[in-house]
């Protein structure tokens, strides 16, 4: 058998079973636990979610953002009581320290990005357009012209 795998099991197990154990081989129980508490963040810190914004972690140092410089004098300051309610969250000792960094446009890990919907692609032209007479005072004849308007090419 190839190196990392285990003994092999001859009973169907339900995909989410199965993939929850593979997971858990490759360390994906502590990033679940990880996302949990980037979507937590405003409950397990309370009034300091504010001022500490979650950037990620690295090696047993979390890290944290602050949007000026006041806000990141907070942050070590209050980071013996970060790093425990942190920590009181994950279960156990996760991070070591806290290390606080100026934001400068990047994205917290509690905030979601904007969620951009692709807009629906424009009709094809039809291949006889603009060839009614309707006249141009009624409501067909105007709702006929701004739909052979939409079709117009447009010049810069």
């Amino acid at each position: 058998m190839g190196k990392g795998f285990g003994k092999r099991e001859k009973r169907l197990r339900a995909a989410g079973e199965a993939m929850e154990a593979f997971l858990a081989r490759l360390g994906g129980g502590e990033r679940r636990r990880l996302c949990a508490l980037w979507n937590d963040w405003d409950r397990v810190l309370g009034p300091l979610a504010s001022l500490a914004l979650p950037l990620g972690q690295d090696n047993g140092v979390l890290l944290l953002g602050a949007e000026d410089s006041m806000a990141l004098q907070e942050i070590s300051l209050q980071s013996p009581e970060i790093l425990e309610r942190a920590n009181a969250f994950m279960g156990g000792p996760v991070f070591l320290r806290v290390r606080a960094v100026l934001v400068q446009g990047r994205l917290p890990l509690n905030r979601r990005p904007p969620v951009r919907t692709p807009s629906p692609p424009a009709p094809a032209r039809p291949p006889r357009l603009g060839g009614l007479s309707l006249p141009p005072d009624s409501p067909a004849g105007r709702c006929y012209a701004a739909y052979v308007a939409m079709f117009r090419v447009k010049t810069p």
